[in-house]
C-alpha cells in the first residue's frame, strides 16, 4: 500500500513514520522545503520526499499510485499567535486539496487528525472543524472512505516545547517559574505510541470499514487536572515546580473536563491505550533530562 504522509516532520510523524516503515507501507512524504528533518533523519532515505512550496502537489499524484492519505500537518496557532491566515493553510487549504485530488485520482481512504476540542475553545479547534465539515460532503457525495482521528491530549518524546507537557518538563529541570491558572482543568493525556498503534490499526483494517464517514476519539478515557499531572512530573523529575498558580484567568469558555469516549476504537478496531501515564511521563521525562544536558537542545 502507498501512503502520502502530511506532517512527518513533526511530533506525532516522527513517530508514525517509523512504525508506516516497520509494517512495510511505502510512503511519501510531504513537506516544506526548510522543514527540519531532525525527528526522522534516520529514515528520510526510506521515503520519497517532495517539497510542497516547490511543486505543484497534482503531479505527486500523477506520478504516483496513492492509495491512503494521511494529513497529521497542522498549525496549532502558538508560534504565529493565531494568525488565522496563516492557520488556514495546514488546518483547511492543504486538507481540502488533498482530499479533492484523492477522489480525483480515486485513492482508498483520506485519514485525517483532528481534535476533540469544541471549536468555540481556540482558533485551531475551529478550523479543523471547518475543514471537517468540507470532508463529510466528499464522503457524502464522493467514493472515498474518510476516517477522522480526534484526538486527545497528546504527549512523548521529541515534542515541541512550545506545548504543555514539555514546557511544564523544561521549567521543572531548568528551576524557571511557571504561570498558571488555577489548574484545576481535566484533560485525557495519551501516550503518542499508543496513539501510533491507532492509525496503524486504521489502515490493518479498511477494507472491513462499511461506512464511508467515521470517527474514532482517541484518548484513554480518563482524564486528570493540570495540577495533579504537574505533581506526578515533579515526582518523576525529582524536582518541586516554580509554579504560581492562578497567575493567569482561564481562557474564555474553558474546557473543565475532556476525556474520550473510546468505545467505537475498542470495537472496530479492536484498539485501546497500553502505556499508562506513570510510564509514559517517566519515558518523556527521561528523555528531556537528556536534551537539557545537550548544547544546544535539539528542539
Amino acid at each position: 500500500m502507498n501512503v502520502l504522509l502530511t506532517g512527518a516532520t513533526g511530533f506525532l510523524g516522527g513517530h508514525l513514520l517509523p512504525g508506516l516503515i516497520k509494517k512495510g507501507y511505502k510512503i511519501i512524504i510531504l513537506k516544506r522545503s526548510f522543514s527540519n528533518i531532525w525527528r526522522i533523519k534516520d529514515y528520510f532515505l526510506q521515503v520519497k520526499s517532495y517539497d510542497i512550496d516547490k511543486i505543484d502537489i497534482r503531479s505527486v499524484f500523477q506520478t504516483n499510485k496513492i492509495d491512503v492519505i494521511i494529513h497529521l500537518a497542522t498549525d496549532y496557532g502558538k508560534k504565529n499567535n493565531n494568525n488565522v491566515m496563516e492557520m488556514l493553510e495546514p488546518n483547511i487549504r492543504l486538507p481540502s486539496k488533498l482530499l479533492d485530488l484523492g477522489v480525483k485520482y480515486k485513492i482508498k481512504a483520506f485519514i485525517n487528525t483532528d481534535t476533540s476540542t469544541n471549536s468555540l475553545y481556540s482558533l485551531y479547534s475551529a478550523t479543523k472543524k471547518g475543514f471537517l465539515e468540507i470532508a463529510k460532503f466528499f464522503a457524502a457525495n464522493y467514493e472515498i472512505r474518510f476516517i477522522n482521528m480526534a484526538l486527545e491530549y497528546i504527549y512523548g518524546e521529541r515534542d515541541d516545547n512550545t506545548k504543555f507537557i514539555p514546557f511544564v518538563i523544561e521549567n521543572i529541570l531548568k528551576s524557571t517559574e511557571i504561570k498558571a491558572t488555577k489548574g484545576e482543568q481535566k484533560r485525557d493525556f495519551i501516550y503518542v505510541k499508543d496513539v501510533v498503534h491507532a492509525y496503524l490499526k486504521v489502515l490493518n483494517k479498511l477494507a472491513a470499514f462499511n461506512k464511508t464517514f467515521l470517527e474514532f476519539n482517541i484518548g484513554t478515557g480518563q482524564s486528570i487536572s493540570l495540577k495533579v499531572l504537574i505533581n506526578k512530573i515533579e515526582k518523576i523529575a525529582g524536582k518541586k515546580a516554580n509554579i504560581k498558580w492562578g497567575a493567569i484567568p482561564y481562557r474564555k469558555n474553558e474546557i473543565f473536563d475532556s476525556k474520550a469516549d473510546i468505545s467505537l476504537a475498542k470495537k472496530l478496531l479492536s484498539w485501546q491505550p497500553e502505556t499508562s501515564l506513570e510510564e509514559g511521563l517517566s519515558n518523556t521525562v527521561n528523555w528531556y533530562k537528556e536534551q537539557i544536558l545537550k548544547e544546544p537542545p535539539c528542539f
